[in-house]
């Protein structure tokens, strides 16, 4: 058995910062992530970093336009802090070594991204998630912090209501092993790829969320799902930033001709506005690079020039580029306090995992990472001085052995000639089509059908490998698990939320309710499914 003070779980930019901060504020720490950190979906964020560093912006400026993406949901008192304290992380992450890009005054640039009224994404090019991601990785590895790399977490130790620590698989060695912990710190990343395509890795499968579910923690806001506007769609799906709109790039049909949609607008209603012109005549939606200019393309998106020509194809200093609307990031997730804190005593939740209150139904372009270094750092934090004040209590050696009788017995018995490949693609297609973008009773009661058939399938496919090394039909099989309820959940609260509001659009009540909606919908398991709750919005 290996012990901490604190235990994070998950190697993307919210899990290193947590655990530095951790570490930094006293704490024992270990990291366990189920791929290398410099593998995990943070490196995929590629637009900006927010932060009110202009000499005409402010954290007052900045809060509204949160507050403004968040379309009434989000708590204007966690908004205020996070705003408050964005400019400080920023500035450390610089010092820490982010080579940010420089205006003509050697200060950090920035650029407008998404719907932010100011320019204030502070940027690497086009690569920023990739080297902020590097740069905490280093910070995280001269501390010296264990970890356990390639470690796929199969449970929670839960006693009582406390949570005591974790079991996982080592995938390298083929053991199980039990981590105790006084914290522990889920930082596992989003769901998305309950959806194909989606722009998110492969590893981005909700496991976090289900772990936490399944020991009692409540869940809020799961049907706010965010569609990316710009995503070339073929294949699995390769995202284009925002922020060459705001340098300039239109939105055009085939013909070159310019689409009346806002540019400037929250995600969630310039994803809307591609997917109504093209069902209005004006045909499939392009994205036009050209007005930026060659020279400008290859030296603030030289990411995205070389993978539209290595991917798609494509010289996007000459080529117009197809577009549509692809599942992004969740706003809901694991309910949490602003310090992280579940409601599951020793459970802690950050980044796109945690449903802190800050996003509501719609996150601002450019505070993806913003929100994973202050949250990060203030959740470890909180992780640390929670274990500090803590009482020990006893992670018990049955938890172990019960973990390794549920994965022999994923691999007992005769199994059906069902796939998970096949289950996959069929619950992927299916949330798009029927839990999308757009959405109606009649097909989000068909989803919740066909979801129930898919979960029955999915309980007689055998995992037909009995390795227990690198054995990634395992894995696989675990993670499908995790889809497969959290696909329930996000369906049945867009089934319950009977309105229209941020990422969140229903055709048959396409209109925003105050009176009856300005509330968090909030998910528990109880005697075996799902309770659904509503909670106010507080001001």
């Amino acid at each position: 058995m290996q012990e901490f003070d604190v235990v994070v779980i998950g190697g993307g930019v919210s899990g290193l910062r947590a655990a530095v901060a951790a570490k930094r504020a006293g704490a024992s720490v270990a990291l366990i992530s189920k791929t290398h950190p410099l593998r995990s979906n943070s490196a995929l964020a590629q637009g900006g970093i927010n932060a009110p560093l202009g000499k005409d912006d402010s954290p007052e400026s900045f809060t509204e336009d949160t507050l403004a993406a968040g379309d009434g949901l989000c708590e204007r008192s966690v908004v205020q802090s996070f705003a408050q304290e964005a400019a400080k992380e920023v500035l450390w992450l610089e010092q820490m070594g982010v080579p940010f890009n420089r205006d003509k005054d050697g200060r950090i640039d920035r650029r407008r991204f998404g719907s932010n009224s100011l320019s204030r994404s502070c940027y690497t090019d086009d690569r920023t998630g990739y080297i902020v991601l590097n740069v905490l990785y280093e910070q995280f590895q001269r501390l010296a912090i264990p970890a356990f790399e390639e470690w796929f977490v199969t449970s929670l130790a839960v006693d009582g209501e406390t949570c005591v620590g974790a079991i996982a698989l080592g995938l390298r060695s083929g053991k199980l092993d039990s981590f105790a912990a006084r914290a522990v710190v889920l930082a596992t990343g989003g769901l998305t790829r309950m959806y194909l395509p989606s722009t998110v890795s492969i590893g981005t499968t909700g496991d976090g969320q289900a772990l936490a579910y399944l020991c009692g923690a409540r869940l809020m806001n799961m049907e706010m799902v965010q569609f990316h506007p710009t995503v070339f769609p073929k294949g699995q799906g390769l995202l284009i930033t925002e922020a060459t709109l705001g340098s300039g790039a239109q939105i055009v049909n085939q013909q070159g001709a310019a689409i009346q949609v806002p540019k400037d607008a929250p995600r969630s209603k310039l994803s809307l506005s591609i997917s109504q012109a093209a069902q209005n005549g004006a045909g499939s939606a392009f994205l036009d690079l050209k007005p930026i200019g060659k020279e400008k393309i290859l030296s603030s998106f030289p990411q995205t020039y070389e993978l539209l020509r290595s991917v798609a194809g494509l010289d996007c200093t000459k080529d117009l580029v197809p577009i549509h609307p692809v599942a992004h990031r969740p706003m809901g997730g694991i309910e949490v306090k602003a310090s992280g804190e579940t409601s599951i005593a020793g459970l802690f939740a950050v980044g796109e995992c945690a449903c802190n209150r800050l996003n509501g139904a719609g996150r601002l372009a450019g505070n993806t990472l913003s929100e994973a270094v202050i949250f990060g750092k203030r959740v470890g934090e909180a992780a640390a001085g929670y274990a500090k004040a803590a009482v020990k209590k006893n992670f018990l050696a049955a938890k172990l052995a019960d973990e390794e009788k549920t994965l022999a017995a994923l691999a007992s018995g005769d199994s059906s000639q069902d796939s998970l490949s096949v289950v996959h693609a069929e619950l992927g297609g299916l949330m798009n089509e029927k839990v999308g973008l757009i959405r109606d009773a009649g097909g989000l009661t068909q989803a919740l059908d066909r979801i129930a058939r898919l979960k029955e399938r999915y309980q007689k496919i055998k995992v037909r490998n009995t390795g227990r090394i690198y054995n990634y039909e395992l894995t696989t099989h675990l993670e499908l698990g995790a889809m497969l309820i959290l696909a329930e959940i996000v369906a049945r609260s867009a089934q319950a939320r009977t309105e229209s509001r941020g990422a969140h659009y229903r055709s048959d009540f396409p209109n925003l309710d105050d009176a009856n909606w300005k509330s968090h919908t909030v998910a528990k398991l109880s005697q075996g499914s799902t309770q659904l709750d509503k909670k106010p919005v507080a001001n």
